[in-house]
C-alpha cells in the first residue's frame, strides 16, 4: 500500500524524464508500467526496456511507505492535463487513486514483485566526473550518425566512446557517413573505451542541470548519474570498427560555402530528388555550387549557391539527406567541403570551431556512371 502527496508540477517533470525509457512495443506488460517506490521522504520514479533504465528521486509528503506499479504512458497522459497543485496517490489493493483538485482517476496497478529488479549506484571511487554541457554538445554532434536498429553490425548502432587522460572522443558512423568530436577539455584518469546505446545518450539529452554527470561502467553496463537522476545502459558488443582509416589524408582541395545557404538549397532540391536515393549532383566551379536534382516522374530543379574555390572543377553527387543532417548539426556560419575526386569520400567541417573542439564529419558520395 502506498499513500503520499506531491507537488504536481515536480511529478510531472519526474515522469516526462523516466518515460523517455518505456519501450514503444512490448510482449512484457510490466515493462509498459512505471515504478513508484517510496524512500524516505522522496519518491522514486523509474522505467526500463531492460536495456536502458532511468530512476529519478522528487520530494513527496510520504504517509504510507511502498510501492506501486502503474501504467506509464496513462499515468503520464492524466498527470499532464491535472491543472491543480498537489496531487494525491493512495493505493488500495490492485488499484491505485490519482488525485488533483476537483479530478479523481482509478488506475489498475501491479506490486513491487511484479517489476524487474534496478540496478544500483556505483561506487562514488569508480565515477567520473564530466563537465554535462560539453558531454550534450558532443553526444548532439554526433548521434545522429549512428545507424538504425536494422544494421547487421551490431557495433554501428552504438555510438562508441572513449575517454581517456588526454580527451573525450566520440564516433557515429551508419557506413554512409561518420561523425567525430574530440572534446578536449574533458579528461579522465582512467581510460574508458564503451559502445553506447543512442537511447540512453539521448535521455542525457533531456537532463538540464548546471551540475556535472558522474559516469561510471560496470561490466556490461554504463551508467550516468545528474543530481537526482540516473540513467543506466547495457553496452553494445563490440569490437568498434577501424574508422581512422576511412578518413581520407588525400583531400587537399577545400570548398568554403554558407551553410544556411546550403541548406535552403538542398531542401528546396529535395522537393524534386528521387525519393529512393535522394540524389543531389554537386557541379564545383570557380567561386560557384550548381545544385541539380532530375526525377522522371517529378521533373527537374537546379540552383546556383555563391562560395569560394579556386581548384578544378568537380561533379560530386550525394544523397542530401545525409549533407543536411550535418549541416542541421553544425554552428559555423560557413562550412568547409575538403574535396578529391567524385569518388572519394568527403570531409566536412566548420570554419570556426570552437576553442577545445576538433571536429569532423565525413560522407561517401553516391556513385557516379562511368564516362566515356
Amino acid at each position: 500500500m502506498v499513500k503520499l502527496l506531491v507537488d504536481h508540477k515536480t511529478l510531472l517533470n519526474g515522469l516526462n524524464t523516466v518515460a523517455s525509457a518505456l519501450p514503444p512495443k512490448t510482449s512484457l506488460p510490466s515493462l509498459s508500467n512505471i515504478l513508484l517506490e517510496t524512500d524516505g521522504d522522496q519518491l522514486r520514479l523509474a522505467a526500463t526496456d531492460l536495456d536502458t533504465t532511468v530512476i529519478t528521486l522528487i520530494p513527496a509528503t510520504i504517509s504510507t511507505q511502498g510501492a506501486v506499479a502503474l501504467p506509464g504512458k496513462k499515468l503520464l497522459e492524466i498527470v499532464r492535463e491535472f491543472s491543480g497543485t498537489d496531487v494525491s496517490i493512495s493505493t488500495s489493493g490492485s488499484r491505485t487513486s490519482i488525485t488533483c483538485e476537483k479530478s479523481s482517476f482509478t488506475l489498475p496497478c501491479s506490486s513491487r514483485d511484479s517489476y524487474p529488479s534496478l540496478p544500483s549506484y556505483g561506487s562514488e571511487t569508480d565515477m567520473t566526473s564530466l563537465p554535462l554541457d560539453l558531454v550534450k554538445k558532443a553526444i548532439k554532434k554526433t548521434a545522429y550518425a549512428v545507424a538504425g536498429a536494422s544494421e547487421i553490425r551490431a557495433s554501428l548502432t552504438g555510438l562508441f566512446w572513449k575517454l581517456n587522460q588526454e580527451n573525450l572522443e566520440m564516433v557515429a558512423t551508419d557506413g554512409h557517413r561518420l561523425a567525430k568530436i574530440k572534446m578536449l577539455e574533458i579528461k579522465a584518469d582512467s581510460e574508458i573505451e564503451a559502445i553506447l546505446a543512442p537511447k540512453a545518450l539521448n535521455l542525457l539529452l533531456k537532463i538540464s542541470s548546471d551540475d556535472p554527470v558522474f559516469m561510471s561502467t560496470h561490466g556490461t553496463q554504463v551508467s550516468f548519474r545528474v543530481e537526482n537522476t540516473s540513467i543506466y545502459s547495457r553496452m553494445i558488443e563490440g569490437p568498434y570498427p577501424p574508422y581512422e582509416k576511412v578518413i581520407p589524408q588525400s583531400n587537399k582541395d577545400v570548398l568554403k560555402i554558407n551553410r544556411n545557404d546550403l541548406f535552403g538549397a538542398l531542401k528546396r532540391m529535395g522537393i524534386i530528388a528521387n525519393p529512393a536515393t535522394h540524389q543531389i549532383m554537386f557541379t564545383v566551379e570557380h567561386n560557384k555550387v550548381i545544385l541539380h536534382a532530375e526525377n522522371t516522374d517529378a521533373g527537374e530543379a537546379r540552383e546556383d549557391i555563391d562560395a569560394n574555390y579556386d581548384k578544378d572543377p568537380l561533379q560530386i553527387a550525394f544523397n542530401g539527406n545525409l549533407i543536411m543532417d550535418i549541416m542541421r548539426n553544425m554552428s559555423s556560419e560557413m562550412v568547409l567541403f575538403h574535396l578529391h575526386d567524385s569518388g572519394t569520400a568527403v570531409i566536412i567541417t566548420e570554419e570556426d570551431q570552437d576553442s577545445g573542439t576538433d571536429y569532423l564529419t565525413l560522407v561517401m558520395p553516391v556513385r557516379l556512371p562511368d564516362t566515356v
